[in-house]
């Protein structure tokens, strides 16, 4: 089902220097770039996918991902996504890593309806095992596990909590890794929809090495 009140955005202007291998988003898994797999299940969703790429490689990337549009991107994350939003027409924004192609339409559902009822969602996964603070290098306070939660994407916002978190961004200097710890920087609240195990991101060799045997999950 496709939502016409959906945009999705996807930076991928990164260079891989974590991974060692080039820009990710053109890796190839199964045969098919990683960001070709990406866009063309998220275009189920939406047809307004817009794509932030290198600067100077718009052609190239075009090739890779011709259910999506595809804009420059900027020299930092934040930057990319200040430039997809600025290109996206619709009141609802779903942010999806570049380096997550395992990501399931079925996750996207979820975290956009329950943006819905609170303006901000996101995927967020609950280890496991134990957690604990380290204060100068000595374990400290232990949280509780189902207290907890490691970021994914898809992160869903609404049109206004987005604007607006992106223009107190810029006006006050803020810098963050993660859209969503602008959001709450913001002061926006935002719902957490259980991650799945296999939405990896793939940044390091041993991501790569991990998702050579999640194959049959892209498609």
């Amino acid at each position: 089902m496709k939502y016409s009140d959906l945009s999705v955005v996807i930076p991928a202007a990164g260079a891989g220097e974590r991974l060692g291998l080039g820009p990710k988003a053109s890796l190839e898994l199964a045969g098919k770039p990683i960001l070709t797999w990406l866009t063309d299940k998220l275009s189920r969703l939406s047809d307004e996918v817009i794509v932030a790429v290198p600067p100077g490689q718009l052609s190239q990337f075009e090739t890779l991902c011709p259910t999506a549009r595809c804009i420059e991107g900027g020299v930092t994350r934040q930057e990319s996504v200040e430039r997809l939003f600025a290109a996206s027409s619709r009141p609802w924004i779903l942010l999806s890593d570049a380096a997550r192609p395992f990501i399931t339409p079925g996750l996207c559902v979820a975290v956009l309806a329950t943006a819905r009822i609170h303006g901000a969602a996101a995927a967020a996964l609950t280890p496991d095992v134990p957690v604990s603070r380290i204060r100068e290098g000595f374990f400290s306070e232990v949280l509780i596990p189902r207290d907890t939660g490691i970021f994914q994407t898809p992160q869903v916002f609404s049109r206004t909590v987005l604007e607006t978190t992106l223009a107190r961004a810029k006006a006050e200097g803020w810098a963050e890794q993660s859209t969503l710890q602008l959001v709450l920087r913001a002061g926006f609240r935002a719902a957490a929809v259980p991650g799945e195990k296999t939405n990896i991101k793939l940044t390091t060799p041993e991501d790569w090495r991990f998702g050579q045997s999640l194959i049959d999950l892209l498609p």
